[in-house]
């Protein structure tokens, strides 16, 4: 592992940087991202990879489940890097990024067996997600052809977004048309992205 990581940055220095050096060197003077991205903590999500960004676009704040909390009680890490983002950096677009085999929203149906570790802060943090379980179960009593495991992770994105209207700061800028909101979710077998129709009140895949 540790050969692995001085490789790897070996290759980003002598390579990526030294092909980049007058990029960083005005992002070592100040950031603009022109988004920012609420995404999952997963491994297998890379926002700026997915989006073939370049450092300095893209400010992203990641959680366990992609979970955008309460306005109030205000004061976890992911409303400070949302308070930062529009009040400080003035960010014009807030993306929340969902995915497919989300083991945060899987854990809602799962039963807990003899001999797993205990995660109280986990299961505590996992409580967001209770509204989208709901949801899913309430879609998927109409079409039980559906997959509940999808749909929980879709209202899970649905349900950060209603949460980031709540917030006073954005509620203003929403109001004289200076952000946008979207959901965004990621299929990892694909590569396939769906974006969130709040008109038709439905997620569409991005036709490439």
């Amino acid at each position: 592992m540790e050969k692995l990581q001085k490789e790897g940055y070996d290759t980003f220095l002598n390579e990526y940087f030294k092909e980049n050096e007058e990029l960083f060197s005005n992002l070592s003077k100040k950031q603009k991202p022109h988004t920012m991205i609420i995404t999952c903590s997963d491994s297998r999500i890379n926002p700026a990879l997915i989006l073939n960004a370049q450092p300095g676009e893209l400010f992203i704040a990641r959680n366990i489940g992609n979970v955008v909390p309460p306005y109030l009680p205000a004061k976890g890490s992911t409303q400070a890097a949302i308070e930062y983002a529009v009040n400080a950096l003035d960010i014009p677009k807030i993306v929340i990024l969902g995915h497919s085999n989300c083991g945060a929203c899987a854990h809602m149906y799962h039963q807990k067996k003899e001999g797993e570790p205990s995660l109280p802060h986990v299961e505590n943090w996992l409580e967001y997600i209770i509204p989208a379980k709901s949801a899913a179960m309430l879609e998927i009593h109409a079409d039980h052809h559906k997959n509940i495991f999808e749909l929980t992770e879709k209202h899970n994105v649905i349900i950060s977004l209603q949460r980031l209207m709540e917030y006073p700061y954005i509620q203003s800028r929403l109001v004289n048309h200076e952000i946008s909101l979207e959901g965004w979710w990621f299929d990892i077998g694909t590569g396939k992205v769906e974006i969130y129709n709040f008109t038709k009140r439905d997620f569409e895949p991005v036709i490439s």
